[in-house]
């Protein structure tokens, strides 16, 4: 369901992701680049907190040190090492869609899981990479010479960058070394870039992973909150080749040899120790304006949050009454009610935390000191921003609101394929091409059986309901514009087109007509959409440009009002906070402990409801009561802790280490209390959710029994 329906749409996909902030982050958040560690004084900080080690082992590039062990998993999380030999823990939501594409009804890897009983057992994941960082450059000065002719807009595009950071990495002394790439990213709003040398391993093995039911139990219900009680963990192993360099997967293939990885302790956590978690955050926009975050809420999380809703409620009756499709749909949904369920949280914390409001009162204190220091174009740059996000509000809540919706349509009939089909039919006929190519376009498309259909109509007319609805402007993605004519509408669409049925779709391609495909529905549907988007965005394309040349001067007088002390926005690239364990007391009278043990689940058990089903395999080991070493004091055995480390989206998958750089617990969540922490860290509500390590390592000796394992990692008492 999550196929791209038009490729004219995706441009707003890229467009989504070019917004810079402006506003000072606090100094007791942060997700620090440990690259500039000494030239923001942050050793001191660490150590300040309770940091055992020295600074200069968690970031070298001349020796071995923490950034060696954690790394980008599949692109969107982050991994840690375990072994000497490669071995990976992370999060079972990170690997859930890797695993869900190797699952099938005979062997479901996803609900009923997987334990790899020795390294001949570890199954290879198609497309599953993993990245580590070798080295960090600062290279500002080069991109600004070879972007020179640029906008700020398009400077800071990542695919713009990318076409340089080939050329960055051929001049580099890691030219040579395989597996690797370069990424280059803007900081700072654009002030400063840096170029990231990264090795990608490609041949990265399934070891472990647990049920479904037990690894997401509370599934969408329980996501954002706390307390928690499932071990969102799975564990993976990278594979080389027998030089240790990055490789294809081969039978011949070996595990990878690590010298630098984590140890394991087994002391637990007490309230108030010291945290820290390294990882890759998606995402974070803590220097935007007041006008900018009243945009980000009401143009953005709005219309995603309200169309979300409505595909979720769709997937879940379908997915409620089917168990092949609860299996087909199981990471659509997980990913979309992840989306959905994060954008309504940070609508409602920035509307009880008054974040608008207190940032146009910092704005109010800047502007002071901008005046008295030099920079009164500050206040016609704050006026500028407030201007050109009122005047596009309503804009992109449509265009977000319109491609949400259509991005999770199936039906895709290929459109411009059978236009330059039909245009050119005459010449391709004189050529004898005509044949060839009408069976290409059959054989490269994939039409819909019966029942998919069926159950895309029944979307379809739920999500142009709900356009219809709540767009705000005149301008109209549909040829309808009552929501009483869409049943028939969706119904044409899809049952009168030739574009969306193979066989009649053979039929025209034999006598092919641009006035007959001119009057198919599908056609005039997909170029109404077309005419739509180009309409619109030329104008979006410039309110991003113009935005990004207001940020860039906006950013750069509030890094030089905190001396740049702040840490930048995260963009996917390696990170570290620290913090300590701490309770959580979200509201007048309610406070919640810091830690949860597995009771806890069974306390929340409804059978009636599939999402607080106890795995079976669990019910019986939890009854047996045998946590071995694993076990608290008071033999309980632990669940889940929370810390006020400042995390995003990312961060899954982080190791969350104590005071001597020993792993104690995997990141995996947030508290929906702080959903506006992406805009504004909040130290008295913010939460970073952890899967207890005594808790994975329980799970993988008494569920997985996968017990060669232990051979290789370093426990510590």
């Amino acid at each position: 369901m999550t196929r791209k329906i038009f490729s004219a749409l995706r441009v707003l996909t890229l467009l989504a992701t070019i917004a810079f902030g402006t506003q000072t982050a606090r100094a007791d958040g942060g997700m620090w680049l440990l690259k500039l560690m000494e030239q923001q004084h942050l050793a001191d900080s660490l150590r300040a907190a309770g940091l055992q080690i020295d600074p200069s082992e968690l970031y070298s590039e001349t020796g071995p040190s923490l950034k060696d062990v954690v790394g980008i998993f599949g692109a969107g999380c982050t991994g840690e090492v375990v072994s000497p030999d490669g071995l990976i823990f992370t999060n079972n939501h990170c690997g859930f869609s890797f695993v869900h594409e190797m699952s099938t009804m005979e062997h479901n890897y996803l609900q009923e899981g997987f334990y790899a009983k020795s390294r001949a057992e570890e199954l290879p994941v198609p497309g599953l990479d993993f990245v580590f960082v070798r080295a960090i450059e600062d290279v500002t000065t080069m991109v600004l010479e070879l972007t020179s002719e640029f906008n700020e807009y398009v400077r800071q595009n990542e695919q713009i960058l990318a076409m340089f950071a080939d050329n960055i990495l051929q001049q580099s002394k890691w030219s040579d070394v395989p597996g690797m790439r370069c990424r280059v990213l803007p900081y700072f709003g654009g002030n400063q870039f840096y170029a990231f040398y990264e090795q990608v391993y490609t041949d990265v093995r399934l070891v472990v992973n647990i049920p479904q039911n037990f690894a997401q139990f509370g599934e969408n219900q329980d996501n954002w909150m706390w307390p928690r009680h499932n071990p969102d963990f799975a564990v993976f192993r990278i594979y080389a080749d027998a030089e240790g360099n990055p490789a294809f997967y081969d039978e011949n293939n070996v595990p990878l040899h690590c010298d630098k990885y984590l140890p394991i302790s087994l002391r637990g956590v007490s309230e108030g120790d010291f945290t820290m978690v390294m990882g890759f955050p998606g995402s974070t926009e803590r220097y935007l304006s007041a006008s900018e975050v009243e945009s980000h809420v009401g143009s953005l999380d709005r219309p995603i949050n309200i169309m979300g809703e409505v595909i979720l409620a769709h997937m879940k009756e379908l997915m409620d009454n089917d168990a092949e499709l609860n299996l087909s749909l199981a990471s659509d949904y997980f990913m979309i009610g992840n989306t959905v369920k994060n954008f309504g949280g940070e609508i409602e914390a920035v509307r009880k935390l008054r974040l608008v409001e207190r940032k146009r009162e910092g704005e109010t204190e800047f502007l002071r000191w901008a005046i008295q220091n030099g920079h009164p174009e500050m206040v016609e740059v704050l006026g500028s921003i407030d201007h050109i996000t009122t005047a596009y509000a309503d804009t992109l809540h449509d265009l977000y609101l319109a491609n949400f919706g259509l991005q999770q349509l199936a039906m895709n009939p290929p459109v411009t394929s059978v236009e330059e089909y039909a245009e050119n039919y005459s010449t391709l006929k004189k050529k004898k091409e005509a044949d060839s190519l009408a069976f290409e376009i059959i054989e490269d498309n994939d039409f819909l059986p019966a029942a998919e259909m069926q159950r895309d109509k029944d979307l379809a007319k739920q999500v142009f309901r709900t356009y219809l609805k709540n767009k705000r402007l005149t301008a109209n993605i549909l040829p309808i514009s009552n929501t009483a004519e869409v049943d028939a509408y969706v119904d044409k669409l899809y049952d009168q087109s030739f574009l969306t049925d193979s066989t009649r779709l053979v039929a025209f391609l034999k006598k092919p007509s641009m006035a007959r495909l001119q009057a198919d529905p599908w056609y005039q549907f997909y170029t109404g959409v077309r005419k739509y988007v180009m309409m619109l965005t030329e104008n979006i394309q410039e309110y991003f440009a113009n935005l990004a040349e207001l940020d860039k001067q906006y950013v750069g007088a509030q890094m030089e009002r905190n001396g740049w002390t702040t840490a930048p926005d995260a963009n996917m690239t390696l990170r570290m906070t620290y913090g300590h364990v701490c309770d959580l007391k979200p509201r007048d009278g309610v406070t919640y402990d810091y830690q949860t043990v597995i009771d806890g689940m069974f306390e929340k058990e409804n059978p009636a409801d599939p999402d607080y089903v106890i795995n079976e395999d669990v019910r019986t080991l939890y009854l047996a009561g045998d946590y071995g070493r694993y076990a608290r004091p008071d033999g309980k055995l632990p669940a889940c802790f929370i810390t006020d480390n400042d995390i995003t989206g990312g961060n899954s998958g982080s190791p969350v280490m104590n005071a001597k750089g020993e792993l104690i617990g995997l990141a995996f969540d947030g508290n929906i209390e702080s959903l506006s922490s992406d805009l504004e860290y909040n130290g008295k509500l913010q939460r970073c959710i952890t899967v207890d390590i005594r808790y994975v390592l329980w799970c993988i000796e008494y569920l997985a029994k996968s017990n060669y394992l232990f051979k290789e990692l370093e426990i510590r008492q």
